[in-house]
């Protein structure tokens, strides 16, 4: 076996020049990748648009309950953030809806009547009304005045299907307002002449 000067680098000892370079250079491949950046901020100004565009300033205010099919109306104001009482779809005097508060339902429509509370007071919703109002007397806020305006704020949001009868919906405001909640605010659905444009065409 000959005997070779040492290389300089290592690797310079291997026979075959394919392996020494790619034992010396790395196959003459650079560790650094290129990225193309114009791409990337095309796709995020695409994300920020669409965020922009699902944005809702005033904030998520309602869960609507697929059960109600809510009146129409022509006019409308925006509704704040309150507290929300439900009547579902009612079928028929057999098979009546729900009285909900925040998505939990309180009882079955077909008991709220005014053989059964002739004062108009549902004493189920009653007491869920008590319990909203203390924990909203609870309530903190970094800034004094939203703080002092969430405590004093009695507005209800009150979502009702089409098909409840008024019997049932005024012994629900009555109750509400004789419970701290005085400003009942109905839920709808814009749509122009709202119902009674469409009833009279």
């Amino acid at each position: 076996m000959s005997v070779h000067h040492p290389g300089s680098r290592a690797g310079s000892g291997v026979a075959l020049k394919a392996i020494r370079e790619s034992v010396m250079h790395g196959g003459g491949k650079s560790i650094f990748a290129t990225l193309n950046v114009v791409p990337m901020i095309d796709l995020f100004t695409m994300l920020v648009i669409f965020l922009i565009q699902q944005f809702s300033a005033s904030g998520e205010l309602m869960l609507v309950n697929p059960n109600v099919a809510m009146p129409k109306a022509g006019t409308m104001k925006e509704l704040e953030r309150a507290p929300i009482v439900a009547l579902t779809r009612w079928e028929s005097q057999d098979s009546p809806g729900d009285l909900m508060f925040e998505n939990n339902k309180i009882m079955s429509q077909k008991e709220i009547n005014e053989v059964k509370y002739p004062s108009w007071d549902i004493k189920p919703l009653a007491e869920v009304l008590k319990k909203a109002w203390q924990n909203q007397q609870r309530a903190t806020s970094p800034i004094p005045a939203q703080q002092a305006k969430i405590r004093t704020n009695r507005k209800i949001i009150i979502q009702a299907d089409r098909s409840v009868p008024f019997s049932v919906i005024k012994m629900v405001m009555a109750t509400c307002g004789r419970n701290e909640y005085r400003e009942p605010n109905f839920a709808i659905m814009v749509a122009g002449g709202g119902d009674e444009a469409g009833a009279l065409k």
